[in-house]
């Protein structure tokens, strides 16, 4: 099965006692279809950053990444934090199943919303280098500019949701990426494996360790979509 991928989105905000974490995994996400979703994801977010501390609105959210806006088609996700709990918290550490295990050919998206409103963002590839929009699609769809399979209505919406996402996001710095994967989920985690009535090792839930492979790149380097 191709086109395998993820979505991360972490919440942060100055009410509840630690982040929620939604982590996303796609079956058929890819390219043009998850510049869209980033696009209108971020819109939403800030939409409703005034009240971004209540569950209702974080869940919210978490659904509106499910939706392609401009296919008008919505994916069937799959709950990687539920998943490991039910199915692998015996065998994974669960940030190495979260964020690392899971399949992957068509990279990942990351999005931080921040206790200060900001949203910080990056795309990376199945080996976690951070990509910029555009390095994204040059990546996961390299000769996507001339290809015949998108139309050129097709094209010119993922320029302009590239334009948007540099825009009203902020790009992260290997630093923050790192951070963004390695911070303790565990009390989130405990939550919902008390729910499910499943006992978790507490050596599980810890991630150690964490050798983060980035290569090196230029942060300061011009993303535009020409």
């Amino acid at each position: 099965m191709g086109q395998r991928s993820q979505i991360y989105i972490r919440i942060q905000d100055n009410y509840n006692e630690y982040p929620k974490l939604y982590a996303k995994y796609y079956g058929w996400n890819f390219g043009e279809r998850m510049i869209s979703r980033a696009r209108h994801g971020i819109e939403y977010i800030k939409s409703y950053m005034e009240y971004i501390y209540d569950k209702y609105n974080q869940e919210k959210i978490n659904r509106i990444f499910d939706i392609n806006f401009d296919m008008k088609d919505i994916a069937l996700t799959s709950d990687l934090i539920k998943e490991w709990v039910r199915d692998f918290s015996d065998s994974d550490i669960a940030n190495d199943y979260i964020f690392e295990d899971t399949a992957n050919n068509d990279g990942k998206l990351f999005i931080d919303v921040q206790k200060d409103g900001t949203i910080k963002y990056c795309f990376a590839d199945y080996n976690l280098k951070i990509l910029t929009p555009t390095k994204y699609m040059n990546w996961d769809c390299e000769s996507w500019k001339t290809s015949n399979v998108l139309t050129e209505e097709e094209k010119e919406i993922c320029k302009n949701n590239i334009k948007y996402i540099n825009e009203n996001a902020t790009l992260m710095t290997e630093d923050e990426l790192q951070e963004f994967i390695d911070y303790d989920y565990s009390k989130q985690i405990i939550e919902l494996a008390n729910d499910l009535n499943i006992e978790i090792a507490p050596e599980k839930l810890r991630k150690e360790n964490f050798n983060l492979q980035i290569t090196e790149q230029n942060q300061d380097e011009i993303d535009i979509c020409e």
